[in-house]
C-alpha cells in the first residue's frame, strides 16, 4: 500500500508576522511563497522582466510505498522493523527523513523505488508553474510520485528557460542465483531494480513548448547533457558527454564480463553504481590542515564532458553546436578518470565562462603530496579557445560563475590563507586580462560571488564569522565594482530591522538591481503530538532597490541583538546542511 505523509497533520506558524513587502533602507523585501506541496524553493535566476527561475525541492505529497524499501532505508528513517508496512502511518519527521534519503543523488540502492526531488519552476511574480515535459507536465500541479528530476538553471530576457531533465525510472527484473553453500544450492531470487533511458538531457523551454538535446556519447546509461545559461541571441551554453573515461571503461568491461546469472547486480545496476560513486566523489588533494578537512565535491561522471555552445532559433531548433575541450589534455597512464570542461554562463557578446579540469601549476607534481595534481580552474571560452583566467600557483582550485556584457567575469578560487584553504572571490576583465581579488569582510573570510549585472554590481555569499571553527556563518552580499572602496554590503544590514529572515546567499541580479536571494527562517511547528517545536526553513526572497536608501542602523538596539541572536541560532547542523547543499544545487553548480 502507498503511504504518504498527511499534510493536514502539520500546522505551521511563522515566528513574528512578516509582510509580503517589508520596509527596508536599501532594499524592500518580497518573500516568495513556497508551493504548498514542496519543502522549499531554491533561487536560480531572474531576468529584466521580473520572470524567475526557481527549483522546487523535496515534495511533501509523494506516495512512498514502504513495502518496497530496503530494510536499511526504513531503519535510517526510524521506522520499526516489526510494524505492518502496508498500514503504517509515517510521522512528519519520518517522511522528511525518507524523502531526503530517497533523493536520486543520495540513494545508492537501485532496489529502492526512485522518487524525483527537484521540479523546475517558473514564477512571474504571481503564479508558479511546474515544468516536467517528460511527465507531460506544464502546469500548476506537480505530478506526484514522479521519478523524474527537472531543473532550470538560467533564462534570458525573452523568457526562455534552460536546464536539464532526467528520464523516468522503470522497474528492471533480475534473477539472482546465490552461490552454493556446500552441497546445497539456494533457490533463485527474483529481484527488482530500477533503470532509466538516460541520466540527463539539456532542456529548452519557452513557456509553451520544449526541446531536448542529445549528447554525442549515449552508449552507456544514455549519456548526459545540460544547459546552464542562455543569452538574448538564443545562444545557450552547458556541457555534453563525449566519451567514456578510461577508468570507467575498465569498470564497464568488468560489469559486462560478469556472469548475469550469478551476479547480484544486473549489468545496468553495476554500471550505474560506477556513475553514482563518481557523482559523490570529493577532491582528495585540498586539505592542508587537519583542523579543516575540506570537502569539495568534484561532480564527476563516467563520461568525459565537453563545454558546449548551441546556437538556436526562436523555436529552440539547433542551428549549430560548438564544443570546447579542457585547458590541458589528460596526462599519461596514471590519470584515467573523467577529464571535463563546463560552460556556466554566457553574455550577449557570446563569450562564455566556466570551469575546466587541468593540473595544478601546469602539472607540477609535488603539491600537497598528490602526484596527480588534478584540479578545476576558472576559464573563459571565446571563439575556439579555452583560456585560463589565472595561472598563479597561489590559487589551487576555482570556477568562473558569471560574465556581463562589459566582458567582466566573476568567480572564486581557493587559496591558502594563514594555513587554511579559503574561497577567494575575483573579477576578471576578458578584454584587458586584468585579474582582481574581491576583498571579503575580513582576511580569511571565504567569499563566493554568484552573479554580476551590466552595471558592475556583484552578488554572492561570504563568511562573517571569524572563528577558526569549520562551520562559519554566511551572509548574502552586494558589491559595486565601480565603488570598490565601499566594500561588501551585508544584505542583512540593507533590509528592515523587523525582518525575521536571515539572508545567507544572494544568487542572481538583473539590470534593474533586483536580487534573488536565499534566506533562513526559524518557524514554530506544531507536530502530530500537539507540541510546538522550532524548525529552520529556507526561503526564496526578491530584493528591490530603494532610491536614496542607506545601510540601516536599527533604531532599537534590542532588534539588532534579536537579529544577531537568531542568525547564530540558525546556523546549527541543519542550517549548514542546507547551505552546503545550496552551493552544489544552486544555479551555478560549479564547485
Amino acid at each position: 500500500m502507498m503511504k504518504k505523509f498527511n499534510l493536514a497533520a502539520l500546522s505551521v506558524a511563522i515566528l513574528g508576522s512578516f509582510s509580503a513587502t517589508a520596509a527596508a533602507d536599501l532594499y524592500s523585501v518580497q518573500q516568495l511563497e513556497t508551493p504548498a506541496n514542496f519543502r522549499t524553493w531554491i533561487p536560480r535566476d531572474l531576468n529584466d522582466q521580473g520572470m524567475l527561475a526557481l527549483l522546487s525541492r523535496l515534495p511533501l505529497d509523494t506516495d512512498i510505498d514502504l513495502t518496497k524499501l530496503a530494510a536499511s532505508t526504513l531503519s535510517a528513517a526510524g521506522i520499526p522493523s516489526d510494524v505492518d508496512l502496508s498500514s503504517y502511518e509515517l510521522s512528519s519527521s519520518q517522511y522528511d527523513s525518507l524523502i531526503s534519503l530517497l533523493q536520486d543523488n543520495v540513494s545508492a540502492n537501485l532496489q529502492n523505488p526512485r522518487y524525483g526531488s527537484n521540479a523546475a519552476t517558473t514564477y512571474d511574480g504571481q503564479t508558479s508553474r511546474f515544468i516536467s515535459p517528460l511527465d507531460q507536465q506544464v502546469g500548476f500541479n506537480r505530478v506526484a510520485s514522479s521519478s523524474i528530476d527537472t531543473q532550470f538553471h538560467g533564462l534570458n530576457n525573452s523568457n526562455v528557460f534552460v536546464g536539464s531533465t532526467s528520464s523516468a525510472y522503470t522497474e528492471l527484473a533480475h534473477t539472482y542465483n546465490p552461490p552454493a553453500v556446500g552441497d546445497t544450492q539456494p533457490a533463485a531470487e527474483q529481484l527488482t531494480f530500477h533503470q532509466r533511458e538516460f541520466t540527463s538531457r539539456a532542456l529548452w523551454f519557452n513557456g509553451s513548448s520544449y526541446q531536448l538535446y542529445t549528447p554525442p556519447e549515449t552508449a552507456v546509461l544514455g549519456g548526459e547533457s545540460v544547459m546552464f545559461d542562455i543569452n538574448d541571441n538564443n545562444v545557450a551554453v552547458g556541457a555534453v558527454s563525449v566519451a567514456i573515461s578510461p577508468a570507467a571503461q575498465e569498470g564497464i568491461d568488468a560489469c559486462q564480463e560478469a556472469d548475469p546469472a550469478t551476479s547480484f547486480n544486473p549489468f545496468y545496476a553495476c554500471v550505474w553504481n560506477l556513475w553514482f560513486a563518481r557523482q559523490n566523489t570529493v577532491a582528495p588533494n585540498l586539505s592542508v590542515n587537519f583542523l579543516q578537512p575540506l570537502s569539495i565535491s568534484t561532480n564527476q561522471s563516467i563520461y568525459d564532458m565537453n563545454a558546449a555552445k548551441w546556437q538556436l532559433d526562436s523555436n529552440g531548433q539547433v542551428i549549430s553546436v560548438q564544443q570546447w575541450g579542457t585547458l590541458m589534455d589528460r596526462t599519461g597512464e596514471d590519470d584515467r578518470e573523467d577529464f571535463s570542461s563546463y560552460a556556466f554562463a554566457i553574455n550577449n557578446n557570446d563569450i562564455a565562462v566556466g570551469q575546466s579540469w587541468t593540473y595544478y601549476d601546469n602539472g607540477r607534481d609535488d603539491f600537497i603530496g598528490n602526484p596527480a595534481n588534478r584540479v578545476k580552474k576558472p576559464v573563459v571560452f571565446i571563439a575556439d579557445e579555452v583560456k585560463s583566467i589565472n595561472d598563479n600557483a597561489d590559487y589551487i582550485w576555482g570556477s568562473a560563475r558569471d560574465i556581463n556584457d562589459d566582458n567582466i567575469a566573476i568567480g572564486f578560487m581557493l587559496k591558502n590563507i594563514q594555513g587554511y584553504i579559503r574561497y577567494v572571490g575575483f573579477s576578471y576583465d576578458v578584454d584587458t586580462e586584468a585579474f582582481s581579488e574581491i576583498k571579503s569582510f575580513f582576511n580569511g573570510s571565504s567569499i563566493i560571488p554568484n552573479a554580476i549585472n551590466n552595471n558592475g554590481i556583484i552578488v554572492g555569499s561570504a563568511e562573517i564569522d571569524s572563528s577558526l571553527q569549520v562551520t562559519r556563518r554566511r551572509v548574502g552580499f552586494v558589491y559595486d565594482l565601480n565603488n570598490a572602496a565601499a566594500g561588501l554590503v551585508n544584505l542583512n544590514d540593507a533590509v528592515g530591522c523587523d525582518s525575521n529572515l536571515f539572508i545567507v546567499s544572494a544568487d542572481a541580479i538583473n539590470s534593474q538591481g533586483e536580487i534573488l536571494a536565499t534566506a533562513l527562517e526559524e518557524v514554530a511547528v506544531v507536530n502530530e503530538a500537539g507540541e510546538s517545536i522550532n524548525q529552520i526553513f529556507t526561503r526564496s526572497i526578491k530584493l528591490s532597490p530603494i532610491s536614496g536608501g542607506e545601510i540601516n542602523s536599527c533604531d532599537a538596539e534590542e532588534q539588532i541583538i534579536e537579529r544577531q541572536g537568531a542568525a547564530t541560532g540558525l546556523f546549527g547542523g541543519i542550517a549548514m546542511l542546507l547551505i552546503s547543499g545550496l552551493i552544489t544545487i544552486r544555479r551555478r553548480w560549479t564547485i
